[in-house]
């Protein structure tokens, strides 16, 4: 539609505008829920709603909060991304649930309800899609590249299927004591005690097709407590439809690694009695034994590499891969010294 400005400036406020194209399927007129005003202490205005209509033949674009325009100086990260040009892959039906997860992220805001836009995804593909999309807007990884970062976990062997995401690079601290605290928090601040695992070559498609969960251990190298800080951009939380959740990154905030130690001694570990614990502040320490979903954090290594290679290509030798909570998730304030401790392998802390 000539003369409309895509620019956050240019977005009055709850006015909706509808950009032209000519192959979405003709659906209903949906909007989000409103969102919740935000702290009386935010140096930000109160963002109202947004609106997101699907109309035949227009690629739709949410409106940006009332008071976005007040803040935006016509910068280039103002302008909503050129999804076509930028992530050719992107399905057109999913621009809209991108350029809201895009808003959220240009406000450090949990801005959308999953529930409203879970019917843009109709596949794992379309989710992933949408995640790939959006780092590349907001450069999360080298561009063309495998990202070197990852989270990868199920509830159970015999589950349906693991699920496994990409990590944005700027939200993890490597081979730290303590983390700091993080840049960014939308709506939570959960915490999870894991095992990162380290990978000592690249692996193609081939080879990782080959692979079996008792073969897959030995490209590790080296291994690091971690701590992964979950939240999220949708304002259910951890409650959203799954597939919205794996297109905002499977519930990632960051991750803290602590230091790499050889892995070599670990190769027939008995990870059924290995100990951990979690410790918030001076409080009661917490303990754990045995308690990993998958009996093992190497056991799901075939699968993730199989599903990297295939969609993304070669992992790179140094990519690095986080397996799975031993701890549950519970919630910490602002403020809060984390913990997390495995017997005999090492500890690392997240300042929050």
């Amino acid at each position: 539609m000539e003369g409309i400005p895509k620019t956050a400036k240019g977005y009055q406020e709850s006015s909706i505008w509808a950009v032209g194209t000519n192959s979405l399927r003709r659906t209903k007129l949906h909007s989000f829920a409103m969102m919740a005003p935000m702290s009386t202490e935010s140096k930000k205005i109160a963002p109202q709603a947004f609106v997101l209509p699907k109309l035949e033949g227009h690629r739709l674009l949410p409106t940006s909060p009332l008071g976005l325009s007040l803040l935006a100086q016509d910068d280039p990260e103002d302008v909503l991304p050129d999804w076509p040009k930028i992530a050719p892959d992107l399905p057109q039906d999913t621009y809209s649930i991108a350029d809201a997860l895009w808003w959220c992220h240009k406000l450090g805001e949990r801005s959308a309800r999953g529930e409203d836009v879970a019917y843009m995804l109709t596949s794992a593909a379309d989710a992933r899609a949408v995640h790939n999309a959006l780092a590349v807007a907001r450069k999360w990884w080298p561009a063309g590249s495998v990202p070197r970062y990852w989270k990868s976990g199920g509830t159970a062997r015999d589950a349906a299927a693991l699920i496994h995401a990409p990590l944005p690079e700027p939200g993890v601290h490597t081979d730290v004591t303590t983390a700091a605290a993080p840049a960014q928090v939308f709506s939570l601040r959960g915490v999870e005690g894991e095992i990162a695992l380290r990978i000592r070559q690249a692996v193609t498609a081939d080879q990782a097709a080959a692979l079996t969960p008792e073969t897959a251990i030995d490209l590790i190298d080296a291994y690091a407590v971690a701590i992964e800080f979950v939240d999220s951009r949708w304002r259910e939380g951890t409650q959203a439809p799954a597939l919205t959740l794996l297109a905002d990154g499977q519930c990632h905030g960051g991750l803290a690694l602590g230091p790499w130690q050889d892995f070599a001694p670990l190769r027939t570990h008995n990870w059924s009695a290995q100990r951990c614990s979690l410790q918030v502040n001076d409080g009661a320490v917490q303990g754990f034994t045995g308690t990993h979903s998958l009996q093992d954090p190497t056991w799901l290594l075939s699968a993730w590499l199989q599903h990297v290679t295939q969609h993304y290509g070669t992992v790179a030798a140094g990519t690095v891969v986080t397996t799975g909570t031993w701890t549950g998730c519970p919630q910490v304030q602002a403020g809060d010294l984390v913990t997390v401790c495995f017997e005999g392998l090492g500890e690392v802390r997240w300042q929050f």
